[in-house]
């Protein structure tokens, strides 16, 4: 092929003999070398003599247009580079936000439309206009107009007002005016909801009661009738359906009780006593649903799909009111909730122990070290019987009441939390888990210098110092600095 030919053949010399430039007095008189002679040049010349001479310079290449595309593109880009160092990276920077943007509207537009098309049409072209104005063009009075007309609405056309449909648009109008950061009126209709879901189960579930009572209350003789059969089984589906909507909206009564407490510890608001009772209202009611699920004999674990109310919602609301507590500086409440949680956890999760009941674990470490810190270490209190430190003949949590006895229980609190954690594996055991072996490693360590037990207390510190450092928590390695220096000469 051409491309194979060698380059010094392609640079022929600049003189290269020719016959015309020859002279015939150097031809020898010999014919046939004379004939040979001129027939090689004679053939060399015939055959370049069409030819242009920049052909010996170079080797022509043949590249397929990609390959072309790409050389250009390449010089292109280099070139772009030296004219534009500084354009040129924000360019491609909005194009990548732009690109993100349009992946967040997409999602949006698709998560709007699957809400909207639950609604009939009647509704849907009121409440349209209603998410509009909450997630497009945040306009709080535009946008609660229109979630009423949208109640209004589903009244007309017979819907279940506590359906999941139904309650949903309040839910939503609650979800917009905290957007708005009209945090006060998002409690306020929060309130409502909750009191009326509440009223309504209540309700419901009285008039069930009676119902069945009538039922058993017909003799066994009376002749059937089958178009009374009838309507007996669509009384009995009307019912089952009630009874649905009934332990959804225990479930959602719960939800807002936690959600109030959340929205009333804010910073918005800042009304704790509002947040405890919110909170203690959602325990309360948690507690009566799955003693009412256990009575008769009802599922209580957390599945998918499921309607009522689980064990994992229930030590939620625990452990938000424990939350709170904490932070009001109510440790031995916070210790009896925290504990009482954790059986509720250990029972949704069976076999399958996951991160939360660490968390729980130290979470009660924690609060009963916050109590042996207000007890001077000089304290006299008489002990408390080892039987009698867990719980008490009515099943109620006891605590321990010296420091030393506090400080004891703290400590096997701490250690059972490493201990759980050290059985749990990937991909179960996630970042949590560590956090939560992270402090309980730290608290060990705040015991043991307690205690006075300063070789032990610095094994655990440095101990946490490298897991704060493992984790990439600047904060607790400091921690676990100052915690060093403060045992280091004692």
């Amino acid at each position: 092929m051409f491309n194979a030919v060698p380059r010094h053949f392609g640079a022929l010399p600049a003189r290269t003999p020719t016959i015309s430039s020859i002279p015939r007095s150097q031809f020898p008189p010999n014919r046939h070398y004379s004939s040979s002679l001129t027939s090689r040049y004679g053939n060399l010349q015939r055959h370049y003599r069409y030819l242009p001479t920049s052909h010996f310079s170079q080797v022509r290449s043949y590249k397929t247009s990609m390959e072309r595309f790409r050389e250009e593109m390449r010089e292109g880009s280099r070139g772009i580079w030296r004219k534009h160092p500084i354009g040129l990276p924000l360019m491609i920077l909005a194009a990548s936000m732009s690109m993100v943007m349009l992946g967040f509207a997409i999602h949006g537009h698709r998560r709007r439309r699957e809400f909207l098309s639950k609604f009939p049409a009647p509704v849907t072209d009121q409440l349209r206009k209603a998410v509009y104005y909450t997630e497009i063009d945040l306009k709080p009075a535009e946008a609660m107009m229109w979630y009423k007309r949208a109640l209004i609405a589903a009244d007309q056309i017979d819907m279940h007002p506590f359906s999941d449909e139904v309650v949903g648009i309040r839910l939503k109008a609650v979800e917009m005016l905290e957007r708005a950061e009209l945090v006060i009126p998002a409690a306020q209709t929060l309130e409502k909801i909750r009191a009326d879901c509440r009223q309504w189960v209540i309700n419901g579930r009285r008039k069930q009661i009676i119902q069945e009572k009538e039922r058993a209350g017909k003799g066994a003789s009376e002749k059937v009738d089958p178009e009374a059969t009838e309507e007996e089984n669509q009384l009995r589906q009307r019912e089952e359906l009630e009874g649905r909507f009934r332990d959804r909206a225990i479930k959602r009564t719960v939800g807002a009780g936690i959600k109030l407490g959340e929205l009333y510890a804010s910073d918005y608001i800042r009304d704790l006593e509002k947040a405890e009772k919110a909170l203690s209202g959602a325990v309360e009611d948690g507690i009566a649903e799955l003693q009412r699920r256990r009575q008769l004999d009802l599922p209580v674990l957390s599945e998918e799909g499921e309607d009522h109310l689980n064990l994992k919602e229930v030590a939620t609301a625990y452990t938000e009111l424990a939350d709170l507590y904490t932070k009001r500086g109510k440790h031995d409440l916070a210790t009896i909730l925290y504990i009482q949680a954790l059986p509720l956890v250990k029972e949704d999760e069976g076999a399958s122990t996951t991160c939360a009941q660490v968390v729980l674990l130290n979470n009660v470490a924690s609060q009963i070290a916050e109590q042996a810190h207000h007890i001077p270490p000089a304290s006299a209190t008489p002990p408390t019987p080892p039987s009698a430190q867990q719980t008490g003949a009515s099943g109620d949590v006891l605590l321990p009441q010296s420091r030393e006895q506090l400080l004891d229980a703290a400590t096997q609190w701490a250690k059972k939390a490493l201990d759980v954690a050290e059985h749990i594996k990937s991909p179960i055991r996630d970042e949590e888990c560590d956090q939560a072996c992270l402090a309980a490693t730290y608290n060990l360590g705040e015991l043991a210098e307690m205690k006075r037990e300063f070789s032990l207390a610095r094994r655990f510190y440095e101990e946490s110092r490298s897991l704060a450092k493992a984790q990439g928590f600047k904060k607790g390695v400091k921690k676990a600095d100052e915690a060093l220096k403060r045992v280091k000469d004692l």
